[in-house]
């Protein structure tokens, strides 16, 4: 009868044993969904503190922060923007949740309206899996040598 590598050494068994319960702990923690926050999250409490009329501009960007972009054109409206992207394992980065927040200024800095949009009530825009064909995407090495060598020098 033949003895086998464990039954001479019962403490490898052991550490054979922890160290796959280890590999297996770690594998199992690279399966997991990234989830992560862009931007400024504005709750309720805080968009209750803004009152159409009195709040000025100064004191929005005491409660809420630098805005995250303002509209162009002079347009009188600032935006906070908040989104929140969700990547499951091997697959594609996607968005979960986004919230558009509004915020329009009179001519004196006071705040006038307050809009908050979200992913529902937005465009939805249509992303394609083809890429766009660029010139010279599809040349060899031979053919992109070649072609630069036909140039005339200016």
């Amino acid at each position: 009868m033949t003895r086998g590598l464990f039954d001479a050494f019962p403490a490898a068994r052991r550490c054979f044993i922890s160290l796959g319960v280890g590999l297996l702990a770690i594998g199992m923690t690279a399966c997991e969904s990234r989830i992560s926050a862009h931007g400024h999250a504005v709750d309720s409490t805080e968009l209750d503190q803004i009152i159409p009329g009195e709040t000025r501009l100064a004191d929005l960007e005491a409660v809420l922060g630098h805005p995250s972009f303002e509209g162009a054109f002079d347009s009188g409206k600032i935006y906070y923007i908040s989104e929140v992207m969700v990547e499951p394992p091997a697959g594609r980065k996607r968005t979960s949740a986004r919230t558009l927040i509004v915020i329009s200024l009179d001519d004196t800095k006071t705040v006038s309206a307050i809009e908050v949009r979200d992913e529902t009530s937005g465009k939805t825009i249509a992303y394609l899996d083809e890429r766009s064909p660029t010139p010279g995407d599809t040349f060899g090495v031979t053919e992109q040598m070649f072609s630069t060598l036909r140039r005339k020098p200016r």
